[in-house]
C-alpha cells in the first residue's frame, strides 16, 4: 500500500507543511516519492507571465526531493510547466506515469475567479484521480 507516492508542492509555503506528512508516510510504507513541481505560465499575446525562473523551479524541486533523501526517502523531481486552468488534469496524467498509489496535494488558493466560482483543481483531482487523495489544507489568504 502506498509504495509510490507523487507529491504537488507549488511554493516553499507549501513544502514546510507537507513535506513533513509525505517523509512520515514513505518512511511508513517505504515508499518511492516522486516531487511534482509545476512552473505556472500564461502565455499571452506580448508576454508571459510566470511566477518563477526555469532555474528557480528545478532548484526548488531538487531542495524538497533533498529534503527527503536527508530523512531516508527514496525520492525524485519533476518539474514542468503548466497553465493554472490546466493543473488538475496535469497532475491526474503525472501520477498515472508514475503509478502513484497516493497523491498528495500541497495547500493551494484559487486562481482567479472562474476557480472561485467554479471550483479549481482540487475538484479535478477528487473526481478524476485513480488513487487516493491527500489535500492538505492552505494557510489563509
Amino acid at each position: 500500500m502506498f509504495k509510490r507516492i507523487m507529491v504537488a508542492v507549488g511554493g516553499n509555503e507549501d513544502a514546510s507543511q507537507t513535506v513533513p506528512v509525505v517523509t512520515a508516510l514513505a518512511q511508513a510504507f517505504d515508499s518511492e516519492v516522486l516531487v511534482v513541481h509545476l512552473r505556472l505560465r500564461i502565455v499571452k499575446a506580448i508576454s508571459t507571465e510566470e511566477a518563477e525562473s526555469i532555474h528557480e523551479s528545478f532548484k526548488f524541486g531538487e531542495d524538497v526531493v533533498a529534503r527527503l533523501v536527508d530523512a531516508g526517502v527514496r525520492a525524485e523531481s519533476d518539474v514542468d510547466s503548466a497553465r493554472p486552468e490546466n493543473l488538475g488534469q496535469f497532475l491526474i496524467e503525472k501520477a498515472d506515469n508514475f503509478g502513484a498509489e497516493l497523491i498528495v496535494i500541497g495547500g493551494h488558493h484559487a486562481h482567479g475567479l472562474r476557480d472561485k466560482v467554479f471550483g479549481d483543481m482540487g475538484k479535478t483531482l477528487a473526481h478524476g484521480a485513480h488513487c487516493p487523495l491527500l489535500m492538505m489544507p492552505s494557510e489563509p489568504e
